[in-house]
């Protein structure tokens, strides 16, 4: 099909144990079978945002043991993989901030407002997923990267995490699926470089890379998490500061102020967008922002779309409710999904236990 292969990380193929809590999901306990990481490099379809341009290079320096020396991109790395990471981080304070309320402050600076949300706009759409990238890869399913989603969450709660940081780990996992086919033994190898990546970048004291070789149990080491690090950087091009739906509920709930329930529970119905990439890829993170807003507003205080947030946000509600039709469904199956993860953290009474609100059944739409 006009593919490059690239094979890579022979080992064991292990994936995604719980952190200490759940068995192996069955698709990954299978893949025993299979030995090594193949990567098929899609054809370019003109110039996308992906890095297509480092098919070749990677083709070679994979097989040559990374050796950077041999690289001709324009992408200049610091560091050999076989010394340490692209990214180090000083890790040597334990102490961390409120989750939301810088990104709040960040985001809602009343000067410069609506500059950050059009600004945030217009890069939605450069750093977006391809929403129909799973029909090209020939191992993995979406219910596969569900179950690594889900799994992601758990990392992100027995860590502390910051509820960006998972965004943006699912934001780059989604983006290199989009350019690059993996095997389903090596699925968990790429969420974890993405959450260790998305940890550096947005935390201020990220887990250790030990402690993300620990947390898969460890399936891979260390080494291989750094290599896989390194293909993230290179395959999203080095670009990491994304727009997230997060971002958007930030903007949104600060400039139409509603109560906490109805904040919180916005918030647990845009994380349950993360785990289904059909249907919610095909939406930008604005829209999907929207339409948790929407729903978390009607549920609580019986009303939809302010006529505010309408004129901010160039939104109608008729343009929000084909994904407020999906979003309302997802939210409606969790009882019956064995993924429970998010509806674990937000039954918590920080979250003040919203996931245990009940959601009408019908919307007047």
């Amino acid at each position: 099909q006009g593919a490059a292969v690239i094979s890579c990380f022979s080992g064991s193929e292990n994936t995604i144990p719980s952190s200490g809590k759940d068995e192996l999901p069955k698709f990954m306990a299978n893949a025993t079978s299979k030995q090594g990481f193949a990567i098929y490099v899609d054809e370019p379809e003109g110039k996308e945002n992906c890095s297509w341009q480092v098919a070749e290079e990677l083709e070679s320096s994979l097989l040559c043991d990374l050796d950077t020396s041999a690289m001709t991109s324009n992408i200049h790395l610091l560091l050999d993989l076989s010394t340490g990471s692209p990214m180090v981080v000083d890790t040597s304070f334990q102490s961390q901030p409120e989750d939301h309320m810088e990104d709040a402050i960040t985001l809602t600076v009343d000067e410069y407002v609506e500059d950050i949300h059009q600004y945030l706009r217009e890069a939605e759409v450069r750093f977006r997923p391809k929403p129909s990238y799973m029909k090209k890869q020939p191992d993995i399913t979406t219910g596969m990267r569900a179950i690594l989603v889900d799994w992601l969450v758990e990392v992100g709660e027995e860590y502390k995490l910051r509820t960006e940081t998972l965004y943006l780990a699912v934001n780059f996992l989604d983006r290199f699926l989009s350019c690059m086919s993996v095997l389903r033994g090596k699925l968990q190898l790429v969420g974890t470089a993405a959450l260790l990546l998305a940890s550096k970048y947005e935390e201020i004291y990220p887990p250790e890379v030990d402690e993300f070789v620990y947390i898969t149990d460890d399936t891979y080491t260390k080494r291989q998490l750094l290599r896989m690090e390194h293909l993230l950087l290179k395959v999203l091009a080095f670009d990491l500061m994304v727009p997230t739906t997060n971002q958007f509920l930030l903007q949104y709930v600060q400039r139409h102020g509603v109560c906490m329930r109805t904040e919180n529970f916005a918030r647990y119905l845009a994380e349950l967008s993360l785990l289904e990439a059909d249907p919610f890829l095909k939406y930008l993170p604005s829209q999907t922002a929207a339409a948790a807003y929407c729903l978390a507003n009607y549920t609580v205080n019986r009303s939809f779309w302010p006529e505010t947030l309408a004129a901010f946000t160039g939104y109608s509600l008729s343009e929000i409710v084909p994904c407020l039709t999906d979003l309302h469904k997802a939210c409606l199956d969790v009882p019956h999904c064995q993924l429970q993860a998010i509806k674990e953290k937000y039954k918590h009474p920080k979250y003040l236990q919203v996931s245990l609100l009940e959601l009408p059944a019908v919307l007047p739409l």
